[in-house]
């Protein structure tokens, strides 16, 4: 009885949490979710930390995946099953979608990672990783011209309907542009196109959640593989960031600077829009941060607003992932055997050549493969929390996100010459 009264979930005693649950589980049958903000999220905050919790305790998911990944393959089977009623999944819907809960939770991560890493470290690092992640995803995409051949699609049609999709930044900044692009290129409806590539896009990326798992658990295993979470390893000393107390000042600037850059972004992008939102954001806070700009001060504020958001709505956000955007009934109505041979060989091949490559341009092997092969195959910021929650590499993301978008960029201009060329 007292190991229960020391057990918490989402900062609450058990007992306080189940009372919580319990009002959000009746809330939802009675159809009291409307679509505002507090009902969203707090459905997201209880379900998500509670799966969490779930993941982190049962033995053999604890051990093999962790918290992150059952928030996701967790919240889709929920979903799945249709036990979330309908009132609430259009809430939830309009809230991850339409209102930003996804864009508010990612800008806060990349302003506070991005003036986390030392600015030496984010040169030398980038240098080498764009055509880590590039080579790799290379070797994947031919690989999925050859499984489009076992797939009787031929060789061309894997690549533009399994390769690129997996690699292209995911769902809203990747396939579906490209669906618009084949559309336009062969004549037909953009949503036959996108029934087509959306079980790789997504298949891609809870392959990429799992993997995430098992990488994490291999790490503890063989250490010498595994910089835990630490990129690069060519023996130059990193230059940590100083400790900073949390205050009610630093965290509103951090949260308002997450703002900024991120209305930085959209505003670039409305006048050369072939570069999303978040790639110019990107752009801009990697500028500022080497040019060291920024006050010390400014920049302790942002790491400590992303280090917040962190602790606060990284469960609430993968199950927001799995409820929303994580289709299982498209995946299951595609899905055959060698077709999920084909998603998960290409995803370990990206990887394990990251891993190769990165070791040999003086990275950890295990933290190259996280950052410049698996987050190649996700669907875009969302995807890349998922897979570094997965594998407890968080410290990664400034990486996965320079990776996800400059490639993601590159895969959208190859498939739209490549439809002109073959389609």
């Amino acid at each position: 009885m007292d190991r229960f009264k020391k057990v918490q979930v989402a900062g609450l005693p058990l007992g306080l949490y189940l009372l919580c649950l319990a009002l959000t589980v009746g809330c939802m049958y009675a159809g009291v979710i409307p679509q505002k903000m507090i009902p969203a999220l707090m459905v997201l905050m209880v379900l998500g930390e509670g799966l969490a919790f779930l993941g982190n305790t049962i033995p053999v998911v604890k051990t093999y995946f962790g918290g992150s990944v059952m928030c996701v393959l967790g919240g889709a089977v929920v979903t799945y099953l249709g036990l979330i009623p309908g009132q609430t999944l259009e809430t939830l819907d309009i809230f991850i979608n339409d209102s930003g809960f996804l864009v508010f939770y990612i800008a806060a991560l990349i302003t506070g990672s991005l003036f986390n890493v030392d600015r030496g470290l984010l040169l030398r690092a980038t240098v080498k990783i764009l055509p880590v992640a590039c080579c790799s995803m290379a070797v994947g995409v031919t690989l999925s011209g050859v499984f489009g051949l076992l797939l009787d699609q031929g060789f061309w049609e894997g690549i533009l309907y399994i390769g690129v999709p997996m690699t292209s930044g995911g769902m809203t900044a990747g396939t579906l542009p490209l669906s618009e692009i084949f559309s336009h290129e062969l004549g037909v409806e953009a949503s036959q196109v996108l029934t087509r590539m959306a079980p790789a896009t997504v298949l891609g990326n809870v392959t990429a959640i799992v993997l995430g798992g098992i990488l994490n658990n291999l790490g503890r295993t063989r250490p010498s593989i595994t910089g835990y979470g630490t990129l690069v390893n060519d023996g130059k000393e990193v230059k940590k960031p100083r400790p900073v107390e949390p205050t009610l000042m630093n965290l509103f600037a951090g949260m308002v600077l997450s703002f900024a850059f991120y209305q930085l972004g959209a505003l670039l992008h409305h006048f050369v829009d072939v570069v999303p939102t978040y790639a110019w954001m990107i752009l801009c806070v990697v500028i500022v941060k080497c040019l060291g700009i920024m006050p010390g001060e400014m920049e302790d504020a942002a790491r400590v607003w992303g280090q917040f958001a962190i602790k606060a709505w990284t469960y609430a956000c993968l199950a927001g992932i799995g409820f929303v955007l994580i289709d299982l009934k498209t995946i299951l109505a595609t899905l055959t055997p060698l077709y999920l041979l084909a998603v998960v060989t290409i995803v370990c091949a990206i990887t394990l050549t990251a891993a190769l490559l990165g070791k040999a341009v003086g990275f950890y092997p295990l933290e190259s493969a996280i950052a410049a092969g698996m987050c190649t195959t996700n669907m875009g910021g969302s995807g890349n929390v998922a897979v570094l929650s997965s594998a407890q590499r968080m410290e990664l993301l400034p990486f996965a996100q320079i990776v996800t978008r400059s490639c993601g960029a590159l895969m959208l201009t190859i498939g739209g010459i490549l439809v002109q060329i073959v389609g």
